[in-house]
């Protein structure tokens, strides 16, 4: 099925396991998307939420300062909302879910093109360029110097488990 979040059409108390993974970073409102989960899950539900804190991204690079940038402009401006993965048991509590466990890891990059093409490190450079938050000479070198020696990129990645 295919539908809108805000507007799943499920009837209510219907859904026995759900599990929203890397969505609510993207969607208007997260929490309206939770009030409608919780509305269509049964009571005893088991429902999985996974969302990155996109504001602990660290790329290891010999200049912090545009790292530091870079990891600014991708909580702030590349995801909607990037910092959602370290209140997702809030929203998850606040929307009537028994939170049972908030798990955070941290997945690990060793390979610039595997994270490039996962984590869009390229893509998210030009764009910091574009709208200021790194200067376009400090963000080109940064990013060529990154495929110059050994690679380590990671974030964390928040998983809660409720229940209804």
């Amino acid at each position: 099925m295919t539908a809108a979040l805000h507007a799943l059409p499920v009837r209510p108390g219907s859904v026995d396991r759900a599990k929203i993974d890397r969505v609510l970073m993207h969607v208007e409102e997260p929490d309206a998307a939770l009030a409608q989960l919780h509305r269509v899950t049964r009571p005893g539900a088991l429902v999985g939420l996974v969302e990155p804190d996109w504001d602990t991204l660290a790329v290891d690079a010999e200049d912090l300062r545009t790292s530091r940038a870079f990891t600014r402009y991708t909580a702030e401006k590349a995801v909607r909302h990037g910092t959602i993965g370290r209140g997702l048991g809030r929203f998850a509590e606040t929307a009537g879910f028994r939170v049972e466990t908030v798990i955070a890891t941290a997945p690990v990059f060793r390979d610039l093109a595997d994270a490039d093409h996962t984590l869009g490190i390229g893509r998210n450079m030009r764009h910091a360029i574009n709208a200021g938050y790194v200067e376009r000479d400090r963000g080109e070198r940064w990013f060529a110097g990154l495929a110059e020696g050994p690679f380590y990129a990671s974030f964390t990645l928040v998983t809660v488990i409720c229940f209804r």
